[in-house]
């Protein structure tokens, strides 16, 4: 092995230091490629991702020594990054994620007593593991500086040039496949972060330079929707609660992901995929929604703000959201949400929930795979009701749903339809060979949903306010390779992805005091409508009124009237929803 490492590197001193050079050589290369190594040995993770992150880490970690020519140098000015490989390791053990700019985001929305509750938990391995990284560090490059290990000239020159020639290689052979076609996320953003080429985002993953672009991508994620709320700082809805009502009042908005009408029980499918909703009393499904656009990004805003249909492809909005009315209207408001707060998905609504009071978000993987439940909001909720000082309170809670992918939606307890897709099978949600495993696993995704949504109710229930609503809708629905045709995920304008399911359930008291409200919701429950209704609606409930807000536009007015059309958006314009027919592909068109 010596002979072999003599080629490359000059070793000078005694043999036991040229020995003890090289080993804290491999041990600190050792450290700093840990995450990534640790990465490669998860059984659930695709191989072809994992070795991929590797050789870049290796490859990465070499030129990175060659460049400096004394290897201790090196490793000494690469120790902040070094240093985080522990908490990389623990993610990567705990959740199967990376240090990202979600996890980043949330770790700065973090307070310090969330912080005490984590680290009360974990702080003696937080100590050990530290106490032994320092002590590797300590060791290895005081014995690399011992040796006066060095890179020989033609070895550092060839490392030197190699490395860069694979990258502009890889640029080359990735840029037909960037190109290749658009898609929903390469739309004009300005709440989007750095869009990196193909090969860039492999350097992302790699260890331990990756957390340099994560950071950067966190800090630039921060700086954009601080500017985006920034336009809106003078923007007032003059809302006040019209009514004199008591004060222990909490409204709970739920924004569900990728839902489809058609899956829910409640709206007649023949599985019981909502046992718990259909035994709530004080429950109101409505049977005819449909969202304006079948993403995440655009139908978001248009739930929660104002936001026209016809503005929906329009990525400014000079309105606030219902947060801040709500605010305006003497409520404390939370965001609370399994979404990712930043990074490269397009988190359009970021700004809508750093209106509110208070914030969290409980997705560490900053992705969709290997998230946590949307249960892990059910105990925030509880404190947050449990709250006895804020007497008037709105919750949003913004959920994964059954977003991509599946499996990953619910725990074990509610896979109960099967065969179904297991947490290896990542590459199954882009063959239909699987059709019947993903339609399983996505019912079990409702099943799970139908649960969350009752533990809600529960929450709000036992926190003993007397006026009390949750008002649950999906941002839009899902393609599961209907009708032969080969369409999954979303995005696409399809029937199933644009209907969605609404339902709204209130306190008796609630229901006591505000009984045409609850009269005319459900006369008007069967009505077409899109999911523009949301705002006035849940706005209404509350009996906030806003001069500049049409009474006609809710749900609970007798006045209310639908749209007499229901436009809705495409990538390349506009459908009239109910004048629309699939064609041969499924794809909707007039």
């Amino acid at each position: 092995m010596d002979a072999l490492t003599s080629r490359s590197m000059h070793f000078g001193g005694a043999p036991i230091q040229r020995r003890n050079g090289f080993i804290g050589l491999a041990a600190y290369s050792l450290l700093a490629l840990l995450p990534a190594l640790v990465q490669l040995l998860q059984s659930d993770i695709p191989r072809g991702n994992a070795l991929t992150s590797f050789a870049y880490s290796i490859a990465l970690w070499a030129f990175w020594l060659a460049f400096w020519g004394r290897p201790w140098r090196g490793c000494v000015i690469a120790l902040p990054l070094v240093l985080l490989s522990p908490i990389a390791v623990y993610l990567e053990f705990a959740f199967h994620a990376q240090l990202n700019p979600a996890l980043i985001g949330i770790v700065l929305e973090t307070n310090r007593e969330e912080s005490k509750e984590f680290l009360s938990t974990v702080w003696l391995k937080i100590v050990f593991s530290y106490l032994v990284v320092l002590a590797v560090v300590v060791l290895s490059i005081g014995s690399m500086y011992r040796c006066r290990t060095g890179w020989a000239l033609r070895w550092r020159i060839c490392t030197l040039l190699l490395v860069p020639g694979i990258f502009l290689a890889l640029h080359l052979a990735y840029q037909p496949l960037e190109s290749a076609g658009a898609f929903l996320h390469d739309a004009p953003n300005p709440l989007r972060t750095t869009v990196w080429p193909l090969e860039v985002e492999n350097i992302r993953l790699t260890s331990p330079f990756g957390v340099i672009l994560q950071g950067s991508d966190a800090i630039e994620a921060e700086h954009l929707i601080g500017r985006a709320s920034d336009l809106l700082k003078t923007f007032r809805f003059g809302a006040s609660q019209a009514e004199e009502v008591p004060n222990a009042q909490i409204f709970v908005l739920v924004i569900g992901e990728s839902a489809r009408k058609d899956r829910w029980a409640l709206n007649g499918y023949d599985r019981a995929t909502s046992p718990n909703l259909k035994r709530e009393a004080g429950l109101t499904t409505f049977g005819d929604v449909v969202t304006v656009f079948p993403a995440t990004r655009v139908a978001v805003p248009v739930i929660v703000t104002r936001k026209p249909f016809s503005q929906a492809l329009d990525t400014g909005f000079r309105e606030r959201s219902l947060v801040s009315a709500f605010r305006e209207a003497g409520f404390a408001t939370y965001w609370i949400s399994t979404q990712a707060p930043v990074g490269p998905y397009d988190s359009t609504f970021a700004v809508y929930a750093n209106e509110a009071d208070h914030t969290a978000y409980y997705n560490v993987t900053g992705g969709w795979e290997r998230s946590p439940p949307d249960g892990v909001m059910i105990d925030p909720l509880k404190k947050i009701l449990a709250n006895s000082s804020e007497r008037r309170q709105l919750v949003v809670m913004h959920t994964l749903g059954s977003h991509i992918d599946y499996r990953f939606r619910y725990p074990d307890e509610f896979d109960v339809f099967k065969p179904s897709l297991a947490r290896s099978d990542i590459a199954a949600i882009h063959d239909a060979a699987y059709k019947q495993k993903l339609n399983n696993a996505y019912d079990n995704s409702i099943l799970y949903s139908d649960y969350f949504l009752s533990q809600v109710i529960d929450a709000v229930k036992a926190s003993g306010r007397p006026l009390a609503t949750v008002l649950y809708v999906s941002d839009h629905g899902e393609d599961l390779y209907d009708g032969g045709c080969d369409l999954w995920a979303h995005g696409k304008p399809t029937v199933a992805g644009y209907r969605v399911p609404m339902f709204f359930w209130h306190s008796d008291s609630y229901g006591k005091m505000f009984p045409q409200k609850i009269d005319m919701l459900n006369a008007h429950s069967r009505l077409p409508i899109t999911t523009e209704s949301v705002f006035p609606l849940v706005i209404d409930a509350a009996d906030i009124r806003i001069p500049s807000e049409a009474a006609s536009r809710s749900l609970m007015s007798p006045s209310f009237t639908p749209p007499s059309r229901r436009i809705v958006q495409t990538l390349t314009g506009t459908l009239d929803f109910d004048r629309a027919h699939p064609n041969a592909q499924c794809l909707l068109v007039q």
